[in-house]
């Protein structure tokens, strides 16, 4: 009898260590052939980025830097992409953080195109982004979240990002500005201008409603030259 329940104590723990490596095994197997929802790197689209361990977190559920202020930023009505521009070295050095490339409204939405810092790898991929935007009643204000914890994106690059908010009122207040906000809480302004309820381009060139005015962007403001002859 005693060697009886030796010999069925032998097999409980026989079954056991089986099924214990069987599981070790088939948790091995799926890390490694990548049985997971998500591939870190994976484009996902919908503002959403892949972690680490395969899942997909989307910005609602992101932890955005503190300084970030994200209970004061959104993504709604926000379609964000962005695309590697090139690696930022000794023989390619990079004046500014921010450069404002275009700010434009279209199919009834605002897109703004910028150039910002980020990390990358060697393969040229940038490291997972998502956008955000707070807009006040004067100000718009654009930032980036980063997911940045795996190693192999580690050089600096540049790329070219564009915001484009749907369902934008097309006419704004005349002291609207917009601004990119770094990571750092710096803010990088546009110096765009709004003239006649409209957003201009560093830059821009344009007439007035009546013609009686030629106006150029410069800096943030509007400076305008009344037109020879243009009855008031």
């Amino acid at each position: 009898m005693k060697s009886r329940w030796y010999a069925n104590w032998l097999i409980v723990i026989t079954v056991c260590l089986f099924l214990s490596s069987l599981g070790l095994f088939v948790l091995s197997l799926k890390s490694t052939v990548g049985f997971t929802k998500c591939a870190y790197g994976d484009d996902l689209g919908d503002n959403c980025i892949c972690s680490l361990d395969g899942k997909k977190i989307c910005d609602e559920k992101v932890n955005v830097d503190e300084s970030l202020e994200s209970s004061e930023f959104t993504s709604d009505n926000l379609k964000y992409t962005y695309d590697f521009t090139d690696f930022i070295d000794a023989g390619n050095r990079v004046t500014s953080n921010v450069i404002f490339s275009d700010i434009s409204y279209m199919g009834g939405g605002l897109s703004v195109t910028l150039q910002i810092r980020a990390f990358c790898n060697d393969d040229e991929n940038v490291a997972q982004q998502i956008g955000f935007y707070k807009l006040d009643k004067e100000r718009l204000v654009l930032t980036v979240s980063s997911n940045i914890v795996n190693d192999s994106f580690s050089l600096p690059c540049t790329t070219r990002s564009e915001f484009y908010i749907g369902n934008f009122p097309k006419e704004v207040v005349e002291e609207f500005e917009v601004f990119y906000q770094d990571e750092f809480k710096v803010l990088y302004p546009a110096n765009s201008c709004v003239y006649e309820g409209f957003v201009r381009n560093e830059g821009d060139v344009y007439n007035s409603n009546n013609g009686c005015f030629l106006c150029q962007c410069e800096g943030g403001e509007n400076i305008c030259e009344q037109e020879p002859g243009c009855l008031q």
